[in-house]
């Protein structure tokens, strides 16, 4: 079976070899040049176990959007969708590659997950206060397909699988997951409820001790110790970021551009197979699915400062990518001219929401609110998809064509919003913005009754105070031929 796109990938390595020779904080002119062209940014969202509607979604973008075809696209995922994502992020989109992945996406076991997904079962363990995390080794066939691993069934472990691959980042990529020493917020006598230590800014993706608490913790520092491990206690109130994007090297020296004190998230290098196959496990690993990650090599990661700099952490673990299905706002701002699109998830309900806010400090629907501002198309399951997600009761054939469908729906109608969303903190372009080298449509909301709708670059200095529109739409991203028949 054909995985690779021999002439883009050519290309692009040498593009990556210019860029690191130029160093990481400074964009080279020819990864300037490749970034002016990206059109999409493609976010593979986490539904749990329900990735044929993924795979359904995706064969009909493939068809009706032709940035996909040229490979004009930065790639995303978290929860389950970070397992896509990391294959296209290796491998590319081609013909060959998309029937790939949707025969391996509709096909792959998943009774394992959908066991320990059963709503009733669940809910009893926890009650009764057993675990309901599985081994991550129920991963190995879905790493084998993102890392191009055909012989996996014989590896007892997901990285005996990645120590078969030989595939690496080739294409921009991003992958989700959140900071479990930095969110836990959790009493240490009793974990279902909150301590109340620390607090969440949703604006920034930040975590602060209460200024109680860092005064007591200051005035006693073998307390601190003793109570976080984990952990330093800084010089001010700021313990750092709620999540870590894992990032190809191209993604890494993108969102280096941003100052510190903008960039929504902390970043993580993925240069070997062994590292996209910790983005996987990092950003799946959700309370009650599995149990958190540890970071084995701190030398890739950049919490400040260069890579290797954790600020105020001594050891990371990661703890699932639920709380960011659209990891949007750090890459429009240095990509205005692109557009996002989203597979769709499914929000938390009351109860879970409650439990996880009290675990890990952060309210979901308060950050999705923000991240969805940036949504310009996203195709979440309806009520008659979500009410079999209740269930688990499809077939995977039945699901892809639930996800086909859906996606033929909000093509044709351009059309696929939330349904409620809550302006961020930052909206402007960013200083380092690479501007397209293509017309982008609607890059900015409409200001003093003129329209900004055709711009192809805006000089520097020129940006301040106007703000990227978004909820617009896919429009000149989609294929007019292609357009579902009445």
């Amino acid at each position: 079976m054909k995985r690779t796109n021999c002439v883009a990938i050519l290309g692009w390595s040498i593009i990556l070899a210019t860029a690191q020779a130029a160093g990481a904080e400074e964009l080279s002119d020819d990864l300037r040049e490749r970034f002016a062209g990206i059109k999409l940014l493609f976010c593979f969202q986490g539904k749990g176990s329900c990735l044929p509607y993924d795979a359904g979604i995706l064969a009909e973008a493939y068809e009706r959007i032709p940035a996909l075809r040229e490979n004009r696209v930065v790639v995303t995922g978290n929860s389950s969708g970070s397992i896509a994502a990391a294959f296209f992020g290796c491998y590319g989109f081609t013909d060959d590659n998309v029937r790939y992945a949707v025969t391996r996406l509709t096909n792959g076991n998943r009774d394992a997950v959908r066991d320990m997904e059963n709503p009733r079962t669940k809910f009893t363990k926890m009650l009764r206060g057993q675990s309901t995390e599985i081994s991550h080794a129920n991963l190995r066939e879905y790493v084998g397909f993102a890392l191009g691993v055909e012989n996996w069934r014989d590896a007892p472990t997901v990285e005996a699988v990645a120590a078969r691959s030989t595939a690496v980042p080739r294409f921009p990529l991003l992958i989700v997951s959140c900071n479990k020493e930095v969110l836990e917020d959790a009493d240490a006598s009793d974990g279902r409820n909150a301590a109340r230590f620390k607090e969440f800014d949703p604006t920034t993706m930040t975590v602060s001790w209460r200024e109680e608490v860092y005064e007591f913790y200051k005035a006693h520092p073998e307390r601190f110790a003793a109570d976080h491990p984990d952990l330093i206690l800084g010089q001010t109130r700021r313990i750092g970021r709620a999540m870590t994007f894992f990032v190809d090297r191209s993604m890494y020296e993108l969102l280096s551009q941003l100052p510190t004190e903008e960039r929504l998230a902390d970043l993580r290098l993925l240069e070997t197979p062994a590292d996209v196959a910790l983005a996987i496990k990092a950003s799946v690993s959700e309370p009650t699915y599995f149990d958190p990650v540890s970071e084995p090599d701190p030398s890739k990661l950049r919490c400040d400062g260069a890579l290797g700099d954790l600020g105020n952490v001594r050891r990371r673990a990661y703890y699932g990518g639920y709380i960011m299905a659209t990891p949007a706002q750090d890459v429009r701002r240095m990509l205005p001219g692109v557009r996002t699109f989203g597979t769709g998830f499914r929000h938390f309900d009351l109860l879970a929401r409650s439990a996880v806010g009290d675990w890990l400090l952060a309210d979901t629907e308060q950050v999705m609110q923000r991240m969805e501002w940036w949504a310009d198309l996203q195709t979440c399951p309806d009520a008659e998809f979500e009410s079999h997600m209740d269930h688990r009761d499809l077939s995977a054939a039945t699901e892809f064509e639930f996800g086909k469908r859906r996606a033929k729906e909000c093509f044709d109608a351009d059309s696929g919003l939330p349904t409620f969303v809550v302006p961020p903190k930052l909206i402007a372009p960013a200083a380092a913005a690479i501007w397209p080298r293509f017309t982008a449509t609607d890059m900015f909301e409409t200001q003093n009754g003129q329209s900004t709708s055709a711009v192809k670059s805006v000089p520097s200095g020129q940006t301040a105070g106007k703000r990227l529109k978004s909820n617009r739409g896919l429009g000149p991203l989609l294929d007019p031929s292609e357009k579902s028949s009445p």
